[in-house]
């Protein structure tokens, strides 16, 4: 009975570790691109022990979308950084497709780590609109 019970509890305890991260790749598939930040794009460490684990400002806003990538997620600046989540993304209008030429994430969606890279040329060419 003892062996019995021993097996029983290990069998559940395995199903339970097995469901709780079973979330984390599931829900970063439905994302555009999940490289390089993958676990960090949602969660506040990499790799967390189960899918409950502390979330980020976007995994806040993703979760409360749904866990749904979609033009609202993605035209909104979850983490404050003046960046749209689309654009560190990668995919800014939210179609669920990386935008041309884009192969990874340009910065991560929940940690202020964007800054928008403007040539000189381009910066000029601003500059003149507002002359």
């Amino acid at each position: 009975m003892k062996r019995k019970l021993s097996v029983l509890f290990a069998t559940t305890s395995l199903f339970c570790l097995a469901t709780a991260s079973w979330g984390t790749p599931t829900y970063m598939d439905r994302l555009p691109l999940s490289t390089p930040y993958r676990c960090l794009n949602c969660h506040l460490v990499q790799d967390p022990p189960a899918s409950n684990a502390g979330l980020n400002s976007f995994g806040a806003a993703f979760k409360a979308n749904g866990f749904k990538w979609d033009r609202t997620l993605a035209e909104m600046g979850s983490d404050g950084d003046n960046c749209s989540n689309g654009f560190e993304s990668g995919d800014t209008d939210g179609d669920g497709t990386p935008d041309a030429g884009v192969t990874a994430e340009r910065s991560n969606p929940g940690t202020l780590d964007c800054t928008l890279q403007i040539s000189a040329t381009a910066w000029s060419t601003l500059k003149d609109l507002f002359r």
